[in-house]
């Protein structure tokens, strides 16, 4: 495919390039990075922009401010279908996103900078290679909002960390550190939270002066098999989160959550009186 050199332009998602790597970082820094409508919709136009450049061959993603991203905002009426806490529309773009990240030949590198809860956490395993700062944690709150597991972590989960820790992570919703992801095989490895992003763009330059037509063969070899098993539960995993934001226990959940926060925002605005 032919390539472009020149990003698009997008508003909550800004993309950096230097030679043979992109950077895309998650710039919703006064919302945690949470994810939005909109904000998908440029994630996934930033990834197919990436896998169509031939100039880019690493790909990092990071976020801007203190988080990763803070997962699904859930609060967003954007978000939200005409019966159900999370739309259709929102479900079709994050499929896309997790197909483009299953298919890609690209090395592609999450740069943790921060908490990363939802989302966050669930898709690092789509990634080749994850860094965090030692600060971050991770959990994934799917049963608490009576929703299911995305980004594939149903099967990763259970592969790379072994059935417990992923069932801790999405039937319990336990928060786990970067220090117990590392020594369970999802995060590559964790370094200092100075210069953090530099570090990982020493490994990502690196990475660019390596033979591309190797780097790209042995990908292949490494997903062999993989890639099938990946969009086939992407598929359920997603017609599943449909079926579910559609029912009781996530509304319910969720407009809880959002009576708490109106409530703790009243009070608030009351204390500075």
């Amino acid at each position: 495919m032919s390539t472009s050199a020149t990003p698009p332009k997008l508003t909550n998602v800004a993309i950096n390039t230097e030679p043979g790597i992109a950077i895309l970082k998650y710039n919703r820094p006064k919302s945690g990075n949470a994810l939005n409508t909109p904000t998908i919709k440029e994630i996934l136009a930033g990834l197919q922009w990436a896998e169509s450049s031939s100039d880019v061959r690493v790909v990092i993603t990071t976020g801007e401010g203190k988080l990763y991203t803070a997962g699904l905002d859930l609060l967003d009426p954007a978000n939200q279908g005409p019966d159900s806490t999370i739309s259709d529309e929102f479900i079709d773009v994050l499929s896309e996103i997790h197909k483009t990240l299953i298919n890609s030949n690209k090395l592609l590198i999450s740069a943790v900078n921060g908490p990363a809860p939802g989302w966050g956490t669930s898709s690092l395993a789509l990634t080749d290679l994850v860094y965090s700062t030692p600060d971050a944690f991770f959990f994934t709150p799917f049963v608490q909002w009576g929703l299911c597991a995305e980004a594939c972590s149903s099967h990763t989960f259970k592969t790379i960390l072994g059935r417990q820790k992923a069932s801790a992570l999405i039937l319990a919703g336990q928060r786990m550190t970067a220090q117990e992801l590392e020594s369970a095989g999802l995060i590559t490895k964790i370094l200092p939270k100075e210069n953090f992003l530099e570090e990982v763009l020493k490994v990502a330059r690196d990475a660019v002066k390596l033979p591309a037509e190797s780097l790209r063969v042995n990908k292949e070899l490494i997903m062999r098999g993989t890639r099938e098993e990946l969009l086939r539960v992407n598929d359920v995993e997603l017609e599943m989160l449909r079926k579910q934001c559609r029912g009781k226990e996530s509304k319910e959940a969720i407009a809880s959550f959002a009576e708490s926060q109106a409530r703790k925002k009243k009070e608030k605005e009351k204390a500075k009186l």
